[in-house]
């Protein structure tokens, strides 16, 4: 059994163009910070610290998403493993065996708890971590999988990987 999920291409564009455009808007607060001060009381440096917050915060997120052009396929379903490249920060390859429960969580993710060696044994940088950490503050002790830029439901999505993961304890528990 191999299930293959694709990306929402016309979500990934949006979601890239909308980066890009809060990029941009806080190179102005930068370079235009005067043009934000709306009363004596407020000065121009605060908006410019804004922008530069702003500018490294839009940058990881738009490179992550120009990351994802790159990607063939976003999650990919086996009997051995689960492939997560739905995300620039996914880890990649997770063995069942490594993964400890599935939860669904909020309207559109999934939660895997996994052991704390499949971190050690990945090489993640420290912009993938950034993100990680944005999104699950749990993230050493699980990862989230979301269907908001895939081309399927999350009840789809939820039910195949939890009949997967059901599907590995069985043969694991009766070899």
């Amino acid at each position: 059994m191999i299930i293959n999920y694709n990306f929402n291409k016309k979500r990934i564009l949006f979601g890239t163009f909308s980066f890009l455009f809060m990029l941009f808007l806080s190179i102005y607060l930068v370079l235009e910070p005067e043009k934000f001060i709306r009363n004596i009381f407020m000065k121009k440096e605060p908006i410019q610290i804004l922008g530069i917050i702003g500018i490294i915060f839009f940058s990881a997120l738009f490179y992550s998403f120009i990351k994802l052009f790159s990607r063939k396929i976003a999650l990919q379903i086996t009997e051995e493993y689960l492939l997560d490249n739905s995300k620039y920060e996914a880890l990649g390859q997770i063995e069942w065996k490594n993964i400890t429960k599935v939860k669904r969580i909020k309207k559109y993710s999934i939660e895997l708890f996994v052991n704390e060696s499949i971190f050690k044994d990945k090489n993640i940088s420290l912009l993938k971590k950034a993100l990680l950490f944005m999104q699950n503050w749990n993230y050493k002790k699980s990862i989230i999988i979301s269907s908001a830029l895939l081309d399927c439901s999350i009840e789809e999505l939820f039910d195949n990987i939890t009949l997967a993961y059901k599907n590995h304890k069985k043969t694991t528990h009766n070899s």
